[in-house]
């Protein structure tokens, strides 16, 4: 057996503790990168919403739930996804609305059917905004298949499992927003009644088990999402009121 002279061994101890200190120094930097990406890009899209009664913070209400639902998932489930992607397209996933007319977007009577068609087409508008950015390709899919439903009558048809977990996370957290945020077109549900609903499609509309996992978490919890998103959006409609 050959034996290390010590001063070679302590060097190589010297050397792998400053291997790992400049190595939880980059995942510091990468984390604070990211964060700092995300606190800008929710800043940008609150900002943008402010100027919509219908919107009014809906992405940043999602992005919330994701990232609360994501706490929650059982271990198997999160090891398919990355918070990352999750974190962005939950951020962006109505980021196509940008190129659907202000007169639909803020209409406060039903739409018509022809105005339903221009809607529905955002998750395409979405990915043609995000083409020229790097690095974005894995969210696609989330953004694109988000109004899919487990049935198979969402837009594009997927069933069950065709349906990326990204997308059927963001299914629940929208469908859970649009439902509990006030719109100039219908009244908002509480906590219990929203529970309710999601509870009731269920296996039809939405993934089961994910309804699940959301329904189980503190009611708490779920409220303090909408909250920050309130705290939020009161800044950005000053931030916007200065700009314009």
């Amino acid at each position: 057996m050959m034996l290390i002279d010590s001063g070679i061994f302590n060097l190589l101890i010297l050397l792998l503790i400053l291997l790992m200190i400049w190595l939880i120094c980059m995942i510091n930097h990468f984390l604070i990168e990211r964060r700092r990406a995300v606190k800008i890009l929710e800043m940008l899209i609150g900002i943008i919403e402010a100027g919509n009664p219908n919107l009014d913070g809906h992405s940043l209400h999602v992005h919330n739930l994701c990232m609360l639902m994501y706490e929650f998932l059982p271990y198997p489930c999160k090891l398919t996804i990355r918070p990352g992607d999750l974190h962005y397209a939950s951020l962006l996933l109505d980021v196509g609305k940008l190129g659907i007319p202000s007169d639909i977007l803020q209409k406060s009577g039903k739409l018509g059917n022809s105005e339903w068609e221009i809607v529905r087409k955002h998750p395409e508008l979405a990915l043609d905004i995000l083409k020229g950015v790097p690095g974005m390709e894995r969210i696609y899919s989330y953004i694109l298949y988000h109004h899919e439903r487990i049935d198979g009558k969402g837009y594009h048809q997927l069933t069950g499992d065709q349906i990326p977990l990204g997308a059927r996370i963001i299914a629940i957290a929208d469908t859970y927003s649009a439902i509990t945020m006030n719109r100039s077109y219908k009244a908002y549900l509480s906590y219990v009644e929203a529970v309710a609903e999601l509870k009731t499609v269920a296996g039809s509309q939405l993934d089961a088990k994910l309804v699940k996992a959301f329904c189980n978490i503190p009611m708490n919890k779920v409220d303090a999402c909408l909250d920050d998103v309130r705290a939020k959006m009161e800044r950005f409609y000053e931030d916007r009121k200065g700009a314009e």
